[in-house]
């Protein structure tokens, strides 16, 4: 009697990469003579785009660059891609797919992606050069990787378009099949982030199987509006840098939303407890905030927001000065106690710089998270109203100025997710994690919020405002 053998199965990864990115890479790669594997060369430097353009959101800084960038410490790239990877990354850098800045004592080298643009204008030049076609370079390497590269065009539903002359809205949905060689690099943050939720406490263990299982959005409505909103922004910018900065927002929706639809089968969810921070990273706390809507059965869910949760949460730094202050330091921490946990900081900093709502957050983030020595025009106001607790927060960024930072989001995620989240979980409420906001069941809403309260209460020392929509 014969043995019946067991069918194997090619498990792919795929990948949803702006057109214009992968023709450079691909015609690159064609063009320029290697020294090393072509084959390593495109899947790495697909992967190296991929994670920039995901996880840019993440690295988000005061300065709102106009490129996606982030940081990628030697140690992880080579964990990640072995020790040949700086041959990789260099070529990448001097053939124009990525450039990087020079890294610096203390500091990961920071990776950009380029406009879209000056893809364009590598790829015409090659083509102008070379007479090579774009397609027929994509079809050669599908045919002998066996990737599969689909086009597709994000568009406006019908609706007319505006008349601006750059409009990219093509992507590739790359299916890479997963070999022993490249598994490490195209699977190892989602297996990764699999073990830290195994090994997790259970109450976070409970939100990451509950994530991995439940998250999904609708991908026709999110799509429609990430590229109705990239219409409107390009419709009012007026300088190039505005028109990159509004690609720069719609490909990280585009990126988001294609990341959570059929997230676990294509290793593109992330739920991640942060190492330096604590806080939980997930598609969710990566995405705008305008595509929460599309979440499936958000209409079913609140969500409930910590108004003003930075400057509130530093009231729980603030409580071991509280023993040994002056009169004029209590007098200041009574009255930034007073206005944050009502939810008027923002308020308050308007009438300080007769500025508007939004101006006064821009204002409290180079107050907050900037080096000592800058904007220091800005902060002569706050310190006229607040000397001795700006005093506080300059001796906290001494050191390092990305520690005062680091220290609030430390509170944040023992309050929310070591604290209200255990507590939510033993009640069979598992929430979904926006850091300092929480997403849960509308049937929910009410304990939940009860609970936010009572844990709020006994850590900061009075109910602060807590937003509650839907």
């Amino acid at each position: 009697m014969k043995q019946k053998t067991k069918k194997s199965y090619t498990k792919y990864r795929t990948l949803f990469l702006p057109k214009e990115m992968v023709d450079t890479l691909l015609l690159k790669a064609h063009q320029v003579e290697l020294d090393i594997d072509m084959n390593s060369l495109v899947n790495i430097g697909l992967t190296i785009l991929n994670d920039i353009l995901s996880k840019s959101n993440f690295y988000r800084t005061n300065i709102d660059y106009p490129f996606h960038v982030i940081p990628m410490d030697s140690r992880y790239l080579q964990v990640k891609y072995g020790n040949d990877y700086h041959l990789y990354i260099h070529w990448l850098v001097v053939n124009g797919v990525i450039w990087n800045d020079k890294p610096s004592e203390g500091r990961a080298t920071h990776f950009y992606l380029q406009p879209t643009d000056t893809y364009n204008l590598i790829i015409n030049s090659i083509l102008n050069d070379s007479g090579m076609n774009v397609d027929d370079v994509v079809c050669t390497y599908c045919l002998t990787n066996n990737i599969i590269i689909s086009t597709e065009t994000i568009d406006n539903k019908g609706k007319e378009k505006i008349t601006k002359s750059r409009i990219f809205t093509d992507w590739y949905r790359i299916r890479i099949p997963i070999t022993q060689q490249n598994k490490k690099y195209l699977t190892r943050d989602y297996e990764e982030d699999s073990k830290g939720i195994n090994n997790a406490p259970l109450h976070v263990k409970k939100m990451g199987s509950h994530y991995r299982k439940n998250i999904d959005i609708d991908y026709d409505g999110a799509t429609e509006h990430s590229f109705n909103r990239y219409m409107s922004e390009l419709e009012t910018a007026n300088t190039n840098d505005e028109e990159i900065s509004a690609y720069k927002r719609y490909s990280s929706r585009i990126s988001s939303v294609n990341a959570i639809k059929n997230g676990s089968k294509n290793k593109t969810l992330r739920f991640k407890r942060n190492n330096s921070n604590y806080r939980l990273d997930t598609n969710l706390t990566n995405m705008a905030s305008d595509l929460r809507e599309f979440i499936i059965g958000y209409e079913n869910m609140s969500y409930l927001d910590l108004s003003n949760s930075q400057p509130v949460l530093f009231n729980v730094l603030l409580k071991q000065y509280q023993k040994d202050a002056s009169e004029a330091l209590k007098i200041e921490l009574n009255r930034y106690f007073e206005v944050t946990v009502a939810g008027q900081w923002y308020e308050c900093l308007e009438k300080i710089y007769n500025k508007e709502r939004d101006d006064c957050k821009t204002i409290w983030m180079e107050i907050a998270y900037s080096k000592n020595h800058h904007h220091k025009q800005t902060k002569a106001k706050f310190i006229k109203e607040f000397p001795l607790i700006y005093g506080i927060i300059e001796n906290i960024k001494k050191e390092e100025h990305n520690q005062f930072a680091i220290h609030l989001q430390k509170v944040e995620s023992k309050i929310f997710i070591d604290k209200i989240c255990k507590a939510l979980v033993m009640e069979d409420i598992v929430p979904l994690t926006m850091h300092d906001g929480l997403i849960v069941p509308k049937e929910s809403r009410e304990r939940t919020l009860e609970i936010m309260q009572q844990i709020l209460l006994k850590e900061i020392g009075a109910i602060p405002n807590i937003k509650v929509e839907n």
